[in-house]
């Protein structure tokens, strides 16, 4: 009789699980946030002990279904139909990918090191076993990646920044040294003057924005950056949405922050090489 271990069980999924949500983001183009890619994976850990349950084939495949639809929502949060089905299915291409190179490796190496039931697979294999296999597997989802390339911030463009009702429109350039990111959330901080923007805020969010004392009044994060003269906290908002124009065709960045700081070129929105863009349904002149 095959022991199992229920501990073993969940960290192994927990790691493959996560493994293949990065993997699913990267292939997609999609913002990868590490906290919701987190609780997503523990999801799908917690539904792998469903090997120690005599369960109907139906309700197998129901509940399989369900639980991954729960972990793209989870980590990418709310999308339209067709773009959730997309991630869905990057997601299951993701994870043959990480399942087959650990299969591969179980037969090659310990044929009997691993069982299939109830459409969970446990593996008996070392961590750095399952290290090289999912380092592996993801490399083949880097070279997918290139292959099918999402679109990313680059060179010269034409911002256009939602906040409050309002909107400004900026310069924007790609900096390629810029990598922020507001740490609590992963997501990427494209920076600008505040002077740029002060039109958008109220004047008691201004009068915190512009204040030496920096607090997180008004959902204002305060994020890390490197400057020539060392590093410093700079505050950053979430605004209501950021377009970008490229060679006529509008995107809207995915999930960016906006940080103010007066090392950035005057009405001039750096953008990091971090930041997703996904196109939008009109032209760049229907909101300017």
């Amino acid at each position: 009789m095959r022991i199992i271990y229920a501990d073993i069980l969940i960290t192994i999924n927990l790691s493959v699980d996560y493994f293949v949500l990065f993997g699913t983001a990267r292939l997609a183009g999609a913002q990868f946030l590490r906290m919701r890619a987190l609780f997503a994976s523990a999801i799908g850990a917690l539904y792998s002990l469903c090997v120690i349950f005599p369960l109907e084939q139906w309700a197998l495949s129901l509940s399989r279904l369900a639980v991954s639809a729960a972990m793209v929502l989870i980590c990418f949060g709310k999308r339209r139909a067709g773009e959730f089905f997309r991630l869905l299915a990057i997601f299951y291409l993701c994870g043959f990918v990480f399942s087959g190179f650990m299969l591969l490796l179980g037969i090659l190496a310990q044929p009997n090191a691993f069982l299939l039931k109830n459409g969970v697979v446990y593996f008996e294999f070392s961590a750095m076993e399952i290290v090289v296999a999912a380092c592996a597997a993801f490399l083949l989802t880097e070279i997918l990646r290139r292959l099918f390339r999402h679109k990313e911030a680059e060179g010269a463009c034409m911002a256009k920044i939602y906040y409050n009702g309002k909107a400004a429109v900026l310069k924007g350039f790609t900096d390629t040294g810029n990598s922020l990111a507001e740490p609590l959330s992963g997501a990427p901080v494209a920076v600008c003057r505040l002077d740029s923007m002060k039109k958008l805020f109220p004047q008691e969010m201004l009068s915190e924005l512009e204040s030496e004392n920096l607090s997180t009044r008004f959902g204002i994060r305060l994020v890390p950056c490197s400057t020539v003269s060392g590093s410093v906290l700079i505050p950053a908002i979430r605004p209501q949405k950021v377009e970008i124009e490229q060679g006529g065709t509008l995107f809207e960045a995915e999930n960016i922050m906006l940080g103010f700081s007066s090392f950035a070129p005057a009405d001039t929105l750096l953008l990091g090489k971090n930041i997703i863009l996904k196109q939008a349904n009109k032209s760049f002149t229907e909101v300017r």
